[in-house]
């Protein structure tokens, strides 16, 4: 077969297969049932996470949830203004952290750069957003006069006092003569769920009309806000959150959203009533933020909700977030979100290949099923009555499964009203539908409220492995839905405050307790990616085991098994059984060889006595009979364990590449070199220098008992960080946006030979890759070898996933600011990096001549990371007159480059620095640097050879007498 032929062929059967990753309803609307399982990661700096990396790619997530931006409050007066706030009593929003007034998790910079890498490895970014309330309610003058909440009005009383709750509270709720509404205590004083303070946060009234510039531009205004001594004063810098009126608006027209009735008894009497949900079609007009000149921005007056709109439009559009977690979304009016959060959103987010799509949203209504679903989300679902249905598909709002979290969390405490079927009816994707069907809810178990250990006001300790519950995060992960695990790094130090509790320690594949590599959780996550096709069904169902499997609709009612998942919550082992037998009817045919996936099967620990089969045969009818482990085995050990994949083999191989000159090695957990738990990088990293390199699969089969290679491997796609780009020369992206699970992948062009079908032992795919086209530093590789399977069947592959690092240019940094000083004997310089691959920088003052420059990097001129791409040192001893710099940048693995910049210090004319005024002979030793092109000669510090306009400059401090 002709190569263009077989290419032809083989992404058919690809796009074929992929559309079977899309469920839709009766009204023909969709969604994705096996989305990529989302990590939600907190407590870690934004530099250690882009350091981490690597391991989060090789562990298999494809989103990722991270906590507030922006910084908490701080008393302006304080010494130390480097926020540790964990984010969710939001003090100054567009703040995102800069040198010395950092958010506990680093600067704007950092953000930006941790937010580019998750993009590079494919992964969608979701930041936490606090759109109801501020930090703590102040009510003391102090407070007024500093400025209050940036961009926020506060109607300070006149003549100035402290505020009282009858007050008129300008942006936020006021109270009554009792005190203040709260709303987290139903059944205590003063409740009220859209006007109280949430745990103290003050309460933000998005329905007030209050026109101000809330972040003023120039002083003189009569619409801006009013200024204190350090919050809301006019700062030119501010332009860059506004949009340009020059770039003209766009409208978005709104179809509205309805229905739900008022509440307006009880709890919920007025003023404490909720309307109803019924917004009508509105049409919504937006600016346009400049990115290629961000002070181009236009300040222009709006009320409280317009700023905080800005800023979600900002997140988005400038600050490239791919989506955005609501906190506390219940305890706002629906129709702030219905009708503006909505239009600001849509179609704000553009994928790797160029479209514009509406930004996932979900969020946090802890108020029931019923309430979360009729109120808070608005995105395709199973609903075919009583909604509005263009509402829906206008949105992409969803929200957090938190009554099945909670009935999963009960399993894993072994709470006595605990079941498998509670857990399953408790889930909020029943409520559109009555099917758990992947159509609504973020389905998760951990958070930072309602952790595996913690309480909130210390720092959280490890929880134990029984704690953990992995046997619930297997049947999360391989069921239906947007799946999410939960991540606490431990990696931010704070005395008080909020502290996220802990959730999976071993989410990125390394145990913090036991210093050593534990894959159990990185596997479920991988198995998902490879083997999560198909609805759910559930097979057997009882208090302590669970059973189902994944399966494709073929037509006319029959079925294709994809895999088949059991899951033991019982930790009755000692002396009784190591697992659980049940037997039942599947989708798969008669002679099927099941392999199980997780390794349990194979373990010692799990099951002692070996009863455990590793590989199971389809008997007639699809029956089949497995054993599920328990979580302690027969003699007492607790292994964990409580579950099995059963599923048909996939190919198994190796992937490797060509032209590695060395490799980065994973950070040494002990020794001068030793990164603690939370920034150690686990992964080990080929790098290429070459111009050139071959991505190389080779593959075996994934059953050596199957007596032939009818299933093995029949093709393979490869994808470089993000995808949707065209690296085998054939003119064009191969996989499309349209295909659901493998999209913006690549043929293998160089080389093609697939097992299947053979008599061989491997199958090899080779395809040259141009490096030249690949930035400096790490890039993310993805590798899917697919089993052979008939036409219509869901796709089932095995993913190789592994970070490259390109390492073609030395590194770069260079000194930024003035290079001429007045009179000084010492003075802080700044050294900027060229890119991302800058892992060290070092400056030392009037060095000696040596024969290699980069052997004076010591500790002791180590310069200090102030910033993503900056690096600070103090020198002392500069002398008047000429002084040079030496700049030395070190990449990871140790290869680096040097640049010596010239320091004028006193009269830059008094050439020969002979201390008196400038005379001839200062004007003789200029001619002569600048003849010979001397760098000292660049006297206008444009960094070009020494030319007409250096003499020129020269010549009028000359006459200036400096």
């Amino acid at each position: 077969m002709k190569r263009d032929a077989w290419m032809r062929r083989a992404t058919a059967l690809v796009l074929a297969a992929g559309l079977a990753g899309m469920c839709t309803n009766a009204s023909g609307q969709g969604w994705e049932e096996n989305p990529p399982v989302m990590m939600q990661w907190f407590e870690v700096r934004w530099a250690d996470m882009e350091r981490r990396m690597p391991d989060w790619f090789a562990a298999g997530y494809g989103s990722v949830w991270l906590p507030p931006v922006s910084r908490g409050y701080l008393n302006p007066t304080d010494l130390d203004q480097n926020s540790k706030s964990a984010g969710y009593d939001v003090f100054d929003r567009f703040h995102l952290g800069k040198p010395g007034a950092e958010t506990a998790y680093g600067t704007e910079a950092s953000f930006d750069a941790v937010v580019e890498e998750f993009h590079r490895a494919n992964g969608l970014v979701h930041i936490d957003i606090v759109l109801n309330h501020n930090a703590a309610r102040q009510t003391g003058t102090t407070f007024m006069l500093n400025g209050g909440y940036p961009g926020f009005w506060m109607a300070p009383p006149s003549p100035m006092r402290n505020k009282l709750p009858t007050d008129d509270w300008g942006d936020f709720h006021a109270g009554v003569s009792g005190g203040y509404y709260q709303s987290e205590d139903p059944q205590g004083a003063r409740y009220c769920l859209l006007r109280g303070d949430l745990v103290a946060l003050i309460d933000i009234d998005h329905a007030r009309s209050n026109l101000f510039i809330r972040q003023p531009v120039s002083a003189g205004n009569p619409q801006n806000i009013p200024a204190g001594t350090y919050f809301n004063r006019p700062d030119a810098s501010n332009a860059r959150f506004y949009t340009d009126q020059a770039l003209g608006t766009t409208v978005v027209n709104n179809p509205g959203m309805w229905y739900a009735g008022p509440l307006n008894t009880g709890i919920f009497a007025p003023p404490c009533d909720v309307a109803a949900r019924n917004e009508p079609p509105t049409p919504i007009t937006l600016g346009r933020f400049n990115e290629v000149d961000p002070m181009a921005g236009d300040p222009v007056p709006e009320t409280a909700t317009g700023y905080l709109l800005r800023w979600v439009q900002w997140m988005l559009d400038v600050k490239k977030v791919d989506g955005l977690r609501v906190d506390a979304i219940k305890h706002m009016p629906s129709w702030f979100y219905d009708t503006y959060y909505d239009a600001v959103v849509f179609e704000r987010r553009r994928t790797p290949d160029g479209r514009m799509v509406t930004p996932f949203s979900f969020g946090e209504c802890v108020e029931g099923n019923d309430f979360t679903f009729d109120r808070y989300i608005r995105k395709p679902n199973g609903r075919t009555t009583g909604r509005n249905t263009a509402g829906d598909a206008f949105g992409n709002r969803d929200a957090l499964d938190l009554g099945g979290a909670g009935a999963l969390r009960d399993l894993i405490s072994n709470q006595s009203w605990a079941s498998w079927g509670n857990a399953q009816g408790a889930h909020l994707d029943n409520t559109d539908d009555g099917f758990n069907n992947g159509s609504i809810g973020v389905n998760h178990i951990f958070s930072h409220d309602n952790g595996s250990a913690g309480n909130g006001g210390s720092a959280p300790p490890n929880p134990s492995l029984r704690d953990q519950g992995w046997f619930a995060h297997a049947y999360l992960v391989m069921r239906t839905g947007q799946a999410k695990l939960y991540h606490n790094g431990r990696g931010v130090n704070r005395s008080s405050g909020f502290w996220p509790r802990q959730g999976l320690p071993l989410a990125l594949g390394h145990d913090p307790v036991t210093n050593a590599a534990n894959p159990v959780i990185t596997d479920l996550v991988r198995l998902s990616n490879w083997l999560g096709r198909g609805e759910y069904t559930p097979r057997w169902t009882d208090d302590f085991v669970h059973i189902f499997e994944r399966r494709t609709p073929m037509g006319g009612g029959a079925y294709s098994g994809n895999v088949l998942v059991g899951c033991n919550r019982s930790y009755a082992g000692l002396g009784i059984t190591s697992y659980d037998q049940r037997t039942f009817n599947t989708s798969f045919p008669a002679g099927t060889r099941l392999i199980e996936m997780t390794g349990n099967a194979a373990r010692a620990d799990v099951d002692p006595s070996a009863q455990i089969p590793e590989v199971i045969v389809v008997g007639a009818g699809g029956s089949v009979t497995i054993r599920v482990p328990r979580n302690q085995n027969l003699g007492g050990t607790d292994h964990h364990r409580g579950f099995v994949i059963y599923a048909p083999a996939i190919p198994d191989g190796t992937l490797s590449f060509t032209n590695v000159a060395t490799s980065l090695a994973p950070d040494p957990a002990s020794g001068p070199n030793a990164k603690p738990p939370f920034a150690r990088r686990q992964s080990t990293i080929p790098v290429i220098r070459a111009d050139s390199f071959e991505i190389q699969l080779t593959t075996v089969n994934g059953d050596p008992g199957a007596g032939s290679n009818t299933n093995a491997d029949d093709n393979a796609l490869f994808r470089i960080d993000a995808g949707f780009e065209d690296w085998n020369n054939n003119a064009g992206v191969d996989i499309p946006h349209t295909n659901a699970v493998v999209p913006g992948y690549e043929n293998f062009v160089t080389q093609r030979s697939p097992l299947a079908g053979t008599s061989n032992t491997n199958g090899v795919y080779r395809q040259v890759i141009d490096a030249t086209r690949l930035s400096e530093g790490m890039h993310y590789i993805s590798v899917a070898a697919f089993r052979a399977r008939g036409p219509g069947e869901a796709p089932l592959f095995r993913e190789f996933r592994q970070a490259i690092y390109i390492d073609r240019a030395l590194p770069q940094a260079s000194l930024v600011g003035p290079l001429s000083l007045p009179l000084v004997t010492s003075e802080r310089f700044t050294a900027r990096a060229a890119d991302r691959t800058v892992q060290k920088v070092h400056m030392v003052l009037n060095p000696p001549s040596v024969g290699n420059p980069l052997t004076l990097a010591s500790d002791s001129n180590l310069a200090t990371q102030t910033d993503r791409l900056e690096w600070q040192r103090t020198l002392n001893g500069l002398v008047q007159g000429t002084n040079t710099v030496l700049v030395i940048a070190l990449e990871e693995g140790g290869r680096g480059a040097y640049e010596l910049a010239i320091v004028q210090v006193g009269c830059v004319a008094d050439f020969n620095n002979s201390g008196g005024v400038p005379d001839d002979a200062d004007v003789a030793a200029f001619f002569a640097a600048w003849n010979e092109g001397q760098p000292i000669a660049d006297i206008n510090q444009s960094g070009g050879v020494p030319d007409d306009a250096d003499v020129v400059m020269f010549f009028e401090l000359w006459n200036a007498g400096c």
